[in-house]
C-alpha cells in the first residue's frame, strides 16, 4: 500500500520525467544507437508538457512540442528522415533561443 507522500512522489511529472531517463539510460545500452535519440527527443516533449502543466511555455515551444510528437516515430521506417528532422529540431530551437534573447535584450 503506497503512503501519501510515496503516491504524491510517483505521481509527480518531475519524478516520471526523471524515471523515464533513468530507464532510457539502461535500455540505450541493448537498443540500437539511433534509439538513444528517440528516446531523448521523447524525454523532451515529455519535459515541454510540464513546463506547460506548470505554465513555462510559450507558443514556439508548443509548436516544437507538436512537431516532435508528429515526427518522433520517423525512426521506425526511415531513419535518414528521423536524423534530417533531429537536425531541423535542432534548429529550430536555437532559432527560439535566438527569439527569446533578442526579446530579453530589448
Amino acid at each position: 500500500m503506497l503512503t501519501d507522500s510515496n503516491r504524491k512522489l510517483i505521481e509527480n511529472p518531475h519524478f516520471k520525467l526523471l524515471s523515464f531517463l533513468v530507464s532510457s539510460a539502461r535500455g540505450c545500452v541493448d537498443e540500437p544507437v539511433l534509439y538513444g535519440s528517440l528516446r531523448l527527443i521523447d524525454a523532451a516533449a515529455r519535459l515541454m508538457d510540464i513546463m506547460e502543466e506548470e505554465g513555462l511555455i510559450n507558443d514556439d515551444l508548443i509548436r516544437l512540442r507538436e512537431l516532435i510528437k508528429e515526427k518522433m516515430n520517423l525512426i521506425m521506417h526511415d531513419e535518414a528522415s528521423f536524423v534530417e528532422f533531429l537536425d531541423y529540431i535542432s534548429q529550430e530551437l536555437a532559432r527560439i533561443v535566438k527569439k527569446a534573447n533578442s526579446e530579453r535584450t530589448n
